[in-house]
């Protein structure tokens, strides 16, 4: 990992309950040019969504109120 990544610091933008919808919503982001990635993969499988919130979609802290605005409006299934 490059320095200018590990310096990022990243927000949790939404939590979601299944991977493929956070890749679906972070592939997008992406394509919005927002830094974006997904932790907890590994952790929710080993021991399952009771036990874990679920996949938390991260944004870099300066891109947060645009990822917010792209995800709102364009993504979220209300």
């Amino acid at each position: 990992m490059n320095k200018e990544i590990e310096n990022r610091k990243f927000v949790t933008l939404e939590t979601f309950s299944n991977l493929w919808t956070a890749e679906v919503v972070k592939n997008r982001l992406i394509e919005e040019g927002i830094h974006a990635h997904i932790i907890d993969t590994h952790v929710n499988y080993s021991f399952g969504p009771t036990v874990l919130e679920g996949f938390r979609l991260q944004v870099d802290k300066t891109q947060y109120l645009k990822a917010l605005n792209i995800y709102k409006n364009n993504l979220h299934e209300e």
